[in-house]
């Protein structure tokens, strides 16, 4: 049988920059074929900006706010991985031009006829304390990723493999079964290492999206005497695989990587020190831009956007790339956190009223996403109706099942209530309305509260919270709305979809569970007709819409400032918080003009 791909990433790229309104007139790349072996490793694509070299090497950007985590099996939020991306690389990773797996970690890898077995050659590569990366790491890191007792967000990514089904499922599990059980269930996963050089994946079932979803940081090698020692993750402590180092962390307020003198890679870093601030407050990011303490921003402050465009030097360093990212919020659908039954506090349907399927309609029809848009994105960014993202396989960007309608809204209101049981929406208490604070949420939370008030008088209860107690409060169901975001971690559209709602998925922030919606999703993982499973992705993309499992709102652009002297930038759809951050070893500072 013969794999073949979606669609050439480049050609996705082309239309997500149409989109945005822009162009590219390169063509699509040739397929990987099972039975065949990966390219070989090749320099980077020529980088952009270049010019004669600043004699200081070091680059100063910001982040969001201090990481919740830096164990690459754990991470799953941006602030993460913006520095894990500079301090690991997985088997494979992303072409910056072609955005295609490429050989980071594998130098060559073969797929057997049945595209349900791969099989990796490592190249000779070390980590930062100079010890060999070898096989056995990767099996394992990927071992630690699919047990219950990591409780890792992003483990379902290995859902195909062998053995990982029964593990996965044991996810949330309280009890958990014991150690000895969980190790044996460990004992059959789809990994081996023959030899230091040679990594195997088994396959259940053949997934035409996985080498995309290798390129992800969950699955970097890991060693195993250091993820287990006290204060891994410390300055000092930590070891990494990729092509910076961790030099420092004072926590909350400066991370600092240096070069791994260790790195295998073909482009070896120009820069000697990347300072990463905190700034959990946008407007403080801003004002660090403007006094030249930071080189870089992304994004830029809503509210400063049409400022800055005006401004004739800052005008000058804006830009507004495509991106491959979603603002929603999500809606309790009512189950606990696995997927697999009723929440407890949904048990009796008045107090969750959004589990009912009518009222989650009657808020998004209450909605103007293009008011909404225009009021607390600067008007950047298209209105989104849908999860998957223009240009990926599935997308369905013109449909939009409950469009801005109040008297419809109000129409579906009224059927929620006589379903809830409640005499008017201001009957019902305040519903429990999450964000994470100091990131510009507040005056979208506010947009969204106040629409709902003035439409059914309905009461909400903003609850803003530091990023890392909100991530947890939001997986656990805590909330009746909560901000949710997502950027794409690979081009594909299993990565929209996958564990963010599938049931029990790891991201599945919104406790939603459509059995057919599973069931589309796993023929889809496995069809080789290009045309085929792009239908399966359409239905599953329009059926979570027609669900209003969640409120979709904006598909986003990455509005950056760069300045003139920061050179060799890959820039990607999907950085987060720091352009080029998928390829920090390119970036170089040139002198100043």
């Amino acid at each position: 049988m013969a794999q073949k791909r979606l669609l050439g990433l480049v050609a996705v790229v082309a239309i997500i920059a149409a989109a945005c309104g822009g162009s590219t007139a390169t063509s699509a790349p040739a397929s990987q074929e099972p039975g065949t072996s990966g390219p070989p490793a090749s320099a980077a694509a020529p980088t952009a900006n270049t010019g004669d070299l600043a004699e200081e090497q070091i680059l100063n950007v910001d982040i969001a706010g201090e990481p919740p985590t830096l164990d690459p099996n754990k991470a799953q939020d941006s602030n993460s991985l913006t520095v894990l991306r500079a301090l690991h690389r997985p088997l494979v990773y992303i072409d910056p031009t072609t955005l295609e797996p490429t050989p980071a970690l594998a130098e060559s890898w073969e797929i057997s006829e049945d595209a349900k077995t791969l099989t990796f050659t490592l190249r000779d590569a070390q980590y930062s304390n100079g010890d060999p990366i070898v096989a056995g790491d990767l099996v394992y890191s990927w071992k630690r990723l699919v047990d219950p007792r990591t409780a890792a967000p992003y483990s379902y990514v290995m859902a195909e493999v062998e053995g990982a089904g029964d593990l996965l499922a044991l996810a949330g599990a309280d009890p958990l079964p014991a150690d000895a059980e969980i190790d044996t269930m460990l004992d059959t996963l789809g990994v081996e290492a023959p030899d230091d050089k040679t990594f195997i994946v088994h396959l259940s079932t053949p997934a035409t999206y996985f080498l995309a979803a290798m390129t992800l940081w969950v699955g970097v090698p890991i060693q195993e005497s250091w993820i287990t020692s006290p204060s891994a993750f410390e300055a000092g402590n930590y070891v990494s695989s990729g092509p910076f180092q961790l030099q420092t962390w004072n926590h909350n307020s400066e991370i600092v990587l240096t070069p791994n003198p260790n790195w295998y890679g073909d482009v070896k870093p120009t820069l000697t020190e990347i300072h990463m601030s905190m700034s959990p407050e946008p407007a403080q990011a801003m004002a660090a831009y403007e006094a030249g303490e930071i080189d870089m921003l992304l994004p830029v402050p809503s509210e400063d956007i049409e400022r800055v465009k005006a401004d004739p030097v800052m005008g000058a360093e804006y830009t507004e790339p495509p991106a491959l990212s979603i603002t929603y919020y999500n809606y309790n659908n009512g189950l606990d956190p696995t997927g697999q039954k009723t929440n407890p506090r949904c048990e009796d349907p008045k107090a969750c009223p959004t589990a009912n399927k009518n009222f989650r309609i009657a808020l998004t029809q209450a909605v103007d996403k293009e008011a909404f848009k225009l009021a607390t994105f600067a008007n950047t960014g298209i209105v989104s109706g849908t999860m998957i993202m223009p240009g990926l396989p599935g997308a369905t960007p013109d449909y939009e099942p409950y469009p801005y309608d109040l008297a419809a809204a109000q129409a579906s209101m009224a059927t929620a209530l006589q379903e809830l049981g409640y005499a008017s929406a201001a009957d019902i208490p305040p519903l429990r309305f999450g964000f994470n604070t100091g990131s510009g949420h507040e005056p979208r939370v506010a947009f969204l509260a106040q629409a709902w008030e003035e439409a059914f008088g309905l009461k909400t209860d903003q609850i803003g919270s530091e990023f890392g107690v909100f991530l947890t409060q939001r997986t656990a169901g805590e909330y009746d709305l909560a901000r949710n975001g997502w950027g794409a971690d690979y081009p594909h559209a299993n990565n929209q979809i996958a564990g963010l709602f599938t049931c029990g998925g790891g991201n599945n922030d919104q406790q939603y569970c459509n059995p057919q919606v599973d069931e589309w999703m796993t023929q889809a993982a496995a069809e080789p007709d290009q045309a085929a499973q792009q239908t399966l992705y359409e239905q599953v993309n329009q059926t979570i819409a027609d669900d209003a499992a969640s409120l979709f709102l904006r598909w986003g652009v990455s509005s950056q400032l760069v300045r003139p002297y920061v050179g060799g930038l890959q820039v990607t759809p999907m950085d987060s918080q720091v352009p080029g951050e998928h390829f920090y070893e390119s970036i170089q500072m040139l002198v100043r003009q």
